[in-house]
């Protein structure tokens, strides 16, 4: 299964590679180059480092590492399939079957995929291969074995609820986030056209540019939400795009980065992008308090009356969104280069802590006043039954 999802992850990449090598409008005679930045991408893809003169690149293109893991969850599934198991053992042992020799494969691809200066890292790339086959893989023999469920009715329900409202939360962010990306591509969508069109190689280097970008869209994404919610991001050495000012140096030729603002105060309209931290604490807090409570404490410790737990559970729920941005927050980043450029992307501690409070008050708030609503309704609907006469 590892040998077969890692033959056609590679089979798409260096089918685009070769496209573009045949089709650019000057090219050398050795197709070796471009089998190797083929394989490149796709040890990227799997979180490992490409090691080069004066520093390193290591920023994993989002968009390619969730069509990887779309392929190990298949390979999950047809592992548990094949070895006909039937319980979460059986799912454990079908996932390091996948994940196993999946890692052994990138390690040993780092030597072909070494050309010239650049020098893939094999324990970095046996790791992150390693770790993304075995979550990925996992989850397919979860599915396929139905011990999904078994799983999730293991965990109490008021953790499944936090989790929920926590991840929800988290959905949010990225979808503004995507939009402000979006809205920033359009505006600026003279200054792409141009950078692609400058593009040495003609149609092929045009195109490859473009699955380029799609490649890492979900990285911009993210940067955009790591801007809505004030910790922003950096595009090099001392700099920094957010809320309050934008501050850049000389950018990489990159089409994607044409959605940048101009260095100043930011658009007016990108200082809306405080809507998504607002949004998701209220989607967060709602969605704990639409749950079935109980009915209202009239007697026990204040806390227990004043349903303070709804709170911090509430809390909790920020607390998960932080968590689960802080990790996309550091997966969408990491260095493109030596000098200044070793410093690209949002801080993961900086914006896990600033979701993490944003939401989880938000959230807090709006669960207490729905439940103290709530009682008040059901508190009063009592009163009028206990007043009517019998």
């Amino acid at each position: 299964m590892a040998l077969w999802t890692t033959v056609l992850g590679l089979a798409c990449l260096v089918s685009l590679t070769l496209a573009a090598w045949v089709t650019a409008t000057r090219h050398g005679n050795a197709v070796r180059p471009a089998l190797a930045s083929a394989v490149q991408a796709w040890l990227l893809a799997n979180h490992a480092t490409l090691a080069i003169p004066g520093g390193s690149v290591g920023i994993v293109p989002l968009g390619l590492t969730v069509g990887l893991g779309a392929l190990l969850v298949r390979g999950g599934r047809q592992a548990a399939r094949l070895s006909s198991g039937r319980d979460l053992f059986d799912c454990i042992a079908a996932a390091f079957a996948v994940a196993l020799p999946y890692g052994v494969i990138a390690a040993l691809l780092t030597k072909p995929a070494g050309l010239g200066q650049v020098k893939p890292q094999p324990l970095q790339a046996l790791a992150g291969a390693f770790t993304l086959a075995l979550i990925c893989a996992f989850v397919g023999a979860l599915r396929e074995t139905g011990q999904r469920a078994v799983v999730l009715a293991r965990v109490p329900q008021t953790v499944r609820r936090v989790a929920r409202a926590g991840f929800a939360a988290t959905g949010v962010i990225v979808g503004f986030g995507a939009a402000i990306a979006g809205a920033g591509l359009v505006l600026h969508a003279g200054r792409a056209a141009t950078v692609m069109s400058n593009l040495d190689g003609g149609l092929s280097a045009s195109l490859l540019m473009a699955a380029v970008s799609l490649a890492y869209l979900p990285n911009v994404a993210i940067w955009g939400s790591a801007f809505s919610v004030g910790p922003g991001f950096a595009v090099g050495a001392k700099t920094s795009v957010t809320l309050g000012a934008v501050h850049l140096g000389a950018l990489p030729a990159v089409p994607l980065l044409a959605a940048l603002p101009a260095n100043g105060a930011p658009p007016t309209f990108a200082r809306l992008a405080v809507i998504a931290p607002i949004s998701a604490g209220l989607l967060a807090g709602w969605l704990l308090a639409r749950a079935p409570a109980p009915a209202p404490i009239t007697d026990g410790p204040w806390w227990k009356q004043q349903r303070v737990m709804d709170a911090v559970w509430a809390l909790a729920a920020g607390a998960v969104a932080g968590l689960a941005m802080g990790i996309l927050a550091w997966l969408s980043g990491g260095p493109v280069g030596p000098g200044r450029m070793a410093q690209v992307g949002p801080s993961a501690l900086h914006v896990g802590i600033a979701v993490t409070f944003e939401v989880g008050v938000l959230a807090a708030a709006t669960t207490w006043l729905l439940g103290w609503r709530r009682d008040r309704s059901v508190t009063a609907v009592e009163e009028m039954a206990d007043a009517e006469p019998v």
